[in-house]
């Protein structure tokens, strides 16, 4: 990769990440997550509701989650499919950038929770929990919650954000499809957990964004230094 491909690449990374903080600090100041939070736990009569539900609990939570594993499992296959079959050939590396991609978007949610230390609303006495109430960037500071921030379970659809990627390389015109499907499933998902108060709103934003910005870098690293031999 070339040092102005660098550059660039850095530029949108941090342009990424900028946002991220902007709309953290305008959550904070607006009280936006408590707000919300409330809204839900009111309308479940002080009580998540939903938390253990049919539907928010087993066909969204565990059925989303084995969706998008059987997704991941079906770009595995053509992955290696692609090695031997003339006919996948061509696209051998916009599967090798999917699996990348969405496996590391995946990932990285997954190891921020564990060193973030931050508590689910579920956890809070104001919801029916035990901790006292603190915001997303308290709680950064204090560290001495659970481990539920970035929110897991919508990584599981915002990461599909690579498809976006796929049809942004081959010109395509399904990558709007594309996002709008891996957005829907993302936002499915965290309002899902968001109603069984496993989540906050700036949760959700958060894997959003780690899911673009891992996307955008394993295109620029993968993808893109292919686009002239298309």
């Amino acid at each position: 990769m070339s040092s102005i491909d660098k550059k660039s690449l850095l530029f949108a990374s941090a342009k990424v990440l900028a946002t991220l903080i902007f709309i953290s600090v305008i959550i904070e100041i607006t009280g936006l997550d408590q707000a919300l939070a409330d809204f839900i736990y009111q309308s479940e009569g002080n009580q998540w509701y939903f938390k253990n539900e049919w539907v928010t609990a087993v066909l969204i939570h565990k059925g989303g989650k084995y969706f998008s594993i059987a997704l991941l499992f079906s770009v595995v296959m053509l992955l290696l499919l692609s090695y031997i079959s003339p006919l996948l050939a061509a696209w051998k590396h916009r599967l090798q950038y999917l699996s990348v991609a969405t496996i590391s978007g995946s990932l990285i949610v997954s190891v921020g929770k564990i060193f973030t230390n931050i508590s689910c609303p579920w956890d809070f006495s104001r919801y029916g929990g035990t901790q006292e109430y603190l915001s997303l960037i308290e709680q950064l500071w204090v560290r001495n919650g659970s481990q539920c921030f970035p929110a897991g379970h919508a990584s599981a659809g915002f990461a599909w954000v690579a498809l976006y990627f796929v049809g942004l390389y081959s010109k395509s015109f399904w990558r709007w499809p594309a996002l709008f499907f891996s957005l829907s499933l993302g936002i499915v998902f965290g309002i899902s957990q968001q109603l069984r108060g496993a989540h906050f709103l700036s949760h959700d934003i958060w894997s959003l964004g780690i899911c673009w910005m891992v996307s955008l870098i394993c295109y620029e690293v993968m993808l893109k230094p292919y686009e002239s031999t298309q």
